[in-house]
Formats: C-alpha cells, structure tokens, sequence
C-alpha cells in the first residue's frame, strides 16, 4: 500500500486563483502534516500525472499528491464554485482531504476520481 509523502502544486503566480490554491495547500497541509511544494507552470509533470484536456493539454492549477513509490495523484485539479459562483475553499479543503484519506484506504479508491474529473 502506498503512503502520501508530499502535496505538489502545480500553479503559475499569475493566475487569478493563485492565492487561492496557496492557501488550500498551506491549509492541507497543515493539516495533514504532509510536506508541501509549489511548483511553477511544471506542464511536464501535469502532462504525465495530472488532469489533461481531449488534447493532452494540462492546465493549472492542479493540487497533486507524490506516494512514497515516487509516483503522483491527482488531489484536484479545479476548485469547486459555491452558491454564489465564487471558488470554494472549504469545499475543496474537503475533498482533498477526502481524497488523501482514500488513498490511504484502498478499499474506496473507486470514489476519488469523481471529484477530480
């Protein structure tokens, strides 16, 4: 069974959600006690690990996760929109954390896709 050993965020300190994505990984991982790295506009890393388009064609940002075997996950890859069409950091806390979770749960791995598609 894999272990979670570090959250990578794959982000570009231009775009308009930076901030955003920042706060959820310091967030995370604080919580999670995971260590943490943000990588800057990595698209080769995003084209071998993360969310692509029907192109091939990654985009940012994008929260993975690297296991202790050295490959990566996908934790999130858009922040979810609330009521009020604004990003979602509480909303997308959760499901990364519900993603590390099942992760280190094999038995409900099936579920964690839904939240990254």
């Amino acid at each position: 069974m894999t272990k979670p050993v570090k959250l990578v965020l794959v982000t570009a300190e231009h775009h308009p959600q930076h901030r955003l994505w920042v706060q959820l990984l310091e967030e995370v991982a604080k919580e999670t006690g995971l260590e943490k790295e943000i990588r800057i506009e990595d698209y080769l890393l995003l084209t071998e690990h993360g969310d692509t388009d029907d192109l091939g064609m990654p985009w940012l940002p994008q929260l993975l996760v690297q296991l202790d075997d050295g490959s990566f996950q996908v934790l999130l890859s858009r922040l979810p929109l609330g009521k009020d069409l604004n990003p979602d950091i509480e909303e997308a806390k959760h499901i990364v954390l519900k993603n590390i979770r099942e992760l280190q749960n094999p038995q409900s791995l099936s579920y964690m896709f839904y939240y990254c598609n």
